[in-house]
């Protein structure tokens, strides 16, 4: 299959670099930060909220900005930004302050953002003749690596956080090499509107502003406010060893990946809206049981059911994208709901640790599944498909 798509060993190396620059950032921010800092520095909660919320931040709204660094130097734009994030990680190795621990994780932020844009213009270039099929290596790759680094790192941790940071450096340095040896075979071009006149032409596509941009968002806020909570209400409520934990995650995502294709089918056969609010309040019915359980048998059984839920959710919402995005306009339609789901990954973990601080772990667990009981029940209330029908009309006319 891989032959097909033509791909040459830099083409291998960039998704590689990708792969293995997701991975650590991934595992090192989603899991190993909340850990070390509340267990080894101390920190507050919503210190390792904020820290992992700025790293997001950071990397969403200099992106664009990166994009057309890239474009313009090329190379030296990746190379500078890999060197950056490695310097970032090396001092968050030896920080012991909250405020310093603050700004390295913005600037290893600030690092990443040419790393995906770099990957993409040299291995699914525009004009390339299956540049789909390569796309769906990149992302395959992308979301390996998004999905191993926070699981597997967990396996790692018995070995200490000393030695665990040891392996994010280590492996950040081979993403540098790798970048460094890899040729850089990505073309310009000209870009022929601003990222403003993005913003304004989906600003007056009302299937994009009332449906699509409030959901990306707060799908994304009720998902990430629980990442800093997790780890710690696993090991510390939980009483859960590091392993168990990556093994419930392990559980949860084979099965929302072993149910993705049934359930695309099921899309095909049934109503989108009905699939969305099935998804949604199955999702946050499961997560209000989650701190009534202390039974290690049932909290599997009930991760297994959350990984289900999401199975529904996920292919009848690209479902409802693929709809309500006109053809002419699906780049710049992808391009601002990244960034708006960015925004809900950065703004998750700081409103997550604000709430566990304040009031207990399991609170932000139930804010998650009061905005999944919320967006279930606006599908349900919500003319969706009646509107999707008003927005064919309008694009044929």
């Amino acid at each position: 299959m891989l032959n097909i798509m033509n791909l040459k060993p830099q083409d291998y190396a960039f998704v590689l670099l990708l792969f293995i620059t997701e991975l650590t950032r991934s595992a090192f921010f989603l899991t190993f930060w909340p850990l070390y800092s509340a267990e080894a520095l101390h920190f507050s909660l919503f210190s390792a909220g904020l820290v992992v919320s700025a790293h997001y931040l950071i990397e969403t709204l200099l992106k664009s900005f990166a994009g057309s660094l890239l474009d313009r130097r090329g190379r030296p734009v990746l190379l500078l930004g890999l060197l950056i994030s490695f310097i970032s990680l090396i001092g968050l190795y030896h920080v012991r302050s909250q405020w310093l621990a603050l700004l390295l994780s913005g600037t290893f932020g600030l690092g990443f953002t040419p790393v995906w844009l770099a990957v993409i213009s040299n291995v699914a270039p525009t004009g390339c003749s299956n540049r789909a099929a390569r796309m769906g290596f990149v992302f395959s790759a992308w979301l390996l690596g998004m999905g191993i680094g926070p699981v597997g790192v967990n396996f790692v941790l018995a070995r200490g956080y000393q030695n665990t940071f040891k392996i994010f450096i280590f492996l950040w340095a081979l993403g540098l090499v790798i970048a460094l040896l890899a040729p850089f075979a990505a073309k310009t071009t000209a870009i022929n509107f601003t990222i403003l006149d993005q913003v304004k032409r989906l600003a007056s596509d009302r299937m994009v502003v009332q449906i699509l941009l409030p959901g990306m968002f707060l799908q994304t806020l009720a998902a990430s406010l629980l990442l800093p909570i997790l780890p710690l209400y696993a090991t510390h409520v939980l009483d859960l060893s590091t392993q168990q934990y990556g093994l419930l995650l392990t559980i949860g995502g084979a099965t929302a990946i072993l149910f993705l294709v049934p359930m695309g089918r099921m899309v095909d056969r049934f109503s989108v809206r009905n699939l969305l609010s099935l998804g949604f309040l199955l999702s946050a019915l499961l997560l209000g049981l989650f701190p009534l359980i202390r039974n290690l048998k049932l909290i599997v059984f009930l991760v297994f059911l959350v990984g289900f839920s999401y199975a529904i959710i996920l292919p009848a919402w690209n479902s409802l994208l693929a709809k309500a995005i006109p053809e002419e306009q699906q780049a710049t339609g992808w391009g601002i709901f990244t960034t708006l789901e960015g925004l809900g990954i950065a703004a998750g973990p700081t409103l997550g640790g604000a709430i566990a601080t304040s009031l207990h772990p399991a609170g932000a667990i139930y804010m998650s599944a009061f905005i999944l009981a919320f967006m279930g029940i606006f599908y349900v209330l919500y003319p969706v498909e009646e509107l999707l029908k008003n927005q064919e009309k309008e694009n044929v006319s």
